[in-house]
């Protein structure tokens, strides 16, 4: 479950690589439609990295016993740099979802 997040956040930059070509290449219209699904795949990707991270607490904290010695709950740097990713690819996508064809 872990590496479908990171497949679609790579899905969805090939989306936007997909839409600039088409764009260039026929019509800037096909930019701003491929950004919708740049928006889709990245929205996915960050509520799979959500739950992942929240399965992830779950679990640790059910190990937690009595003596109050709590594990290091906090996600790894590169989960931190895949939802930066993410956010970074879902603002991007929402601009040329909005303006691609004007962008061209």
């Amino acid at each position: 479950m872990q590496k479908k997040s990171g497949l679609l956040l790579l899905l969805a930059w090939l989306a936007g690589l997909v839409g600039l070509v088409l764009g260039l290449a026929l019509e800037p219209m096909w930019f701003a439609r491929f950004g919708s699904l740049m928006v889709l795949l990245s929205l996915v990707g960050e509520y799979i990295l959500l739950h992942n991270e929240l399965d992830r607490l779950y679990a640790s904290l059910e190990k937690v016993d009595d003596s109050g010695d709590i594990p290091d709950l906090s996600p790894s740097k590169w989960h931190h740099k895949k939802v930066l990713l993410s956010h970074l690819t879902i603002i991007l996508g929402t601009l040329i979802w909005g303006f691609g064809d004007l962008l061209l």
